[in-house]
């Protein structure tokens, strides 16, 4: 599980190195896919990449051309992007300009993933997010 968040520089070759409580047995490539709704940048293992491909297949609410549509635009959009010897792990490039992913990077956990965020945006979906979290951790009566 990916809990917590940590800040961590990005080296000029978009290396950044995942903390050592996240690295576990077998945990040798995340796949980097863009958010389609934020800039931030998600890393999922491959089961977690598979398993969001058998969800949308068991959705019988979404027709299949939609399916297909979207698997398409989530495996094209994927990258595999690997751990060194050292628990660093190399964003693409393009990606990260894109999200402007340089210098300082806040890396989120969520659960089954780890989100990477500029610092500004993290603070400021923080803040976004603030009511609903509080509400919702009511209802769960957290």
């Amino acid at each position: 599980m990916f809990a917590g968040t940590v800040q961590h520089s990005l080296d000029e070759n978009h290396r950044v190195t995942v903390p050592s409580r996240w690295r576990f047995e077998g945990l040798r490539e995340l796949y980097a896919v863009p958010d389609p709704k934020k800039p931030f940048l998600i890393l999922l293992p491959v089961e977690e990449l598979q398993k969001l491909a058998t969800d949308l297949e068991n959705l019988p609410d979404v027709p299949a051309e939609v399916r297909r549509q979207f698997s398409r635009q989530l495996f094209a959009r994927a990258s595999s992007c690997s751990l060194d010897r050292q628990g660093r792990l190399v964003l693409p490039s393009e990606m990260c300009a894109a999200l402007g992913l340089c210098g300082e990077v806040v890396l989120a956990g969520g659960g089954s993933r780890i989100e990477v965020w500029p610092p500004s945006r993290w603070r400021e979906n923080g803040a976004d997010e603030e009511a609903s979290f509080a509400d919702v951790a009511r209802r769960i009566g957290l």
